[in-house]
């Protein structure tokens, strides 16, 4: 698949080489929009807007849902009125409300006036959900039936409006009052006899989310009944959109990158790291590193307080980073298990004992196989004894710290309404660093009996 885009991108750059513009169109609309905009993506702006004014307007609207928020305003800046407002008309709901949640406020209300009044009074009713809500990212483009309709009228409707629906494959049942009743699926309308009425054959209890689910509690909710379609009802059960499977995959990239940034100590980037600025790059990264940086402190006087103990046996001073790197990554570990835990689902909050009880007899077992190696280590340095001794206890007694520390405080941020996944990466790493050099330090005065 890779040779074949690789082929296709370079026949692109031949054609538009040669300004043979007519056969780039060609070849232009018999690629999938999805590789039109990785092309497109490649280009300088100049050269985008050519290529893009060069697609059907099919086509054209398709490429510009798939490409990235700097690339979308780039073009829109490029178009006249009326371009702006054919393409933006023309994009799915839950698209052209996620570009508008891209763009500057300014820039929003004026490409709202270019929409028709009732494409803005579905734009605005969509913008006006909570941001990461269900409501927020929902298509109202789904199709309703009738309770009193029989699989062939059913059938007859899904012929009359499928080409403006988001899906066929899954229609809904709704009261008068517009309230949700059932799901159809349609492998069963083309099966059932014609004269049946579709609430004989419809779910009755269809699993759904409301406009105030978060959009990461509708990606599970998605994934744990395997749904490919999520009826959004509002606070008085109406139907007022769905989500589709494609929905949830941007949900669960987008949520999944946050998480990794967050557990890495950078405050997520909206941006592409390529369009993000400098500026904007190292001010999400600064936040924790300076953190790390003041709670390093009490490394400091750690160190500065145990001086006697590195002054009567400096051998201990070749063993701290091998215990500060051991805790850190064990407890990296085990808030990692935790989180991942918590974001799919397999531990809530009430599971805290059971968790800490596993990870400190896992940190006990991890400890005693990793303080045999450290131990070994310290013997065939010539350290003596007494400080073989002091690097295996501490290595067993850093392990079981990192694994305790690892596992609360995800639960401690859940507590706090935080999301666990910045309780991660440089601050466990942080935290742990001074329990161990405290642990260690002790365990040296009393084994090496010093001070």
């Amino acid at each position: 698949m890779k040779d074949i885009q690789n082929k296709l991108l370079a026949s692109v750059e031949k054609l538009f080489e040669r300004k043979q513009f007519k056969s780039l169109k060609e070849l232009l609309s018999t690629m999938e929009p999805a590789d039109i905009a990785e092309v497109l993506a490649e280009k300088a702006p100049a050269e985008r807007v050519f290529l893009f004014r060069l697609l059907p307007k099919d086509i054209a609207i398709e490429v510009f849902e798939f490409l990235e928020g700097a690339e979308r305003e780039e073009l829109l800046g490029s178009f006249t009125d009326t371009e702006v407002a054919a393409i933006i008309e023309e994009m799915s709901d839950d698209d052209r409300t996620a570009l508008f949640d891209e763009l500057p406020a300014k820039t929003v209300k004026k490409l709202l006036a270019h929409l028709s009044p009732e494409e803005r009074k579905l734009a605005n009713a969509l913008l006006n959900y909570q941001a990461d809500s269900a409501g927020r990212i929902m298509t109202p483009e789904f199709i309703d039936l009738k309770e009193t309709m029989t699989a062939s009228q059913a059938l007859a409707r899904i012929r009359a409006t499928a080409a403006k629906k988001e899906t066929i494959y899954t229609s809904f049942v709704v009261s008068p009052e517009r309230k949700l009743k059932g799901t159809v699926h349609l492998e069963d309308l083309i099966l059932a006899s014609p004269d049946t009425p579709v609430t004989d054959f419809m779910d009755g209890l269809p699993v759904f989310v409301t406009t105030d689910t978060d959009q990461e509690e509708a990606a599970k909710t998605m994934s744990k009944y395997d749904l490919q379609t999520i009826p959004v009802v509002d606070r008085e059960s109406r139907l007022v959109g769905i989500l589709t499977f494609d929905d949830i995959l941007d949900i669960v990239q987008e949520e999944a990158t946050e998480d990794f940034e967050r557990m890495a100590g950078i405050s997520p980037v909206d941006e592409s790291y390529l369009d993000a600025g400098i500026m904007t790059l190292t001010r999400k990264r600064l936040t924790w590193l300076l953190v790390c940086i003041v709670t390093q402190l009490f490394s400091s006087f750690i160190l500065e307080r145990y001086s006697f103990v590195l002054e009567s046996v400096v051998a201990l001073a070749f063993f701290i980073p091998l215990l500060i790197g051991t805790g850190g990554n064990t407890g990296t570990q085990a808030a990692t298990l935790v989180i991942r835990g918590f974001t799919v689902g397999e531990i809530v909050r009430e599971d805290l004992f059971r968790v800490i009880s596993k990870e400190i007899v896992s940190g006990f077992l991890l400890g005693i196989s990793l303080a045999v190696l450290a131990s070994i280590r310290a013997w065939t340095m010539g350290t003596g004894y007494g400080v073989a001794l002091t690097v295996a206890a501490s290595v067993v007694g850093v392990v079981m710290l990192g694994n305790l520390v690892g596992a609360f405080l995800p639960f401690a941020a859940k507590k706090l309404n935080i999301d666990p996944a910045v309780m991660s990466g440089p601050f466990i790493t942080t935290v742990v660093d001074i329990l161990g050099l405290l642990l260690y330090f002790e365990v040296a005065r009393r084994v090496l009996v010093l001070g």
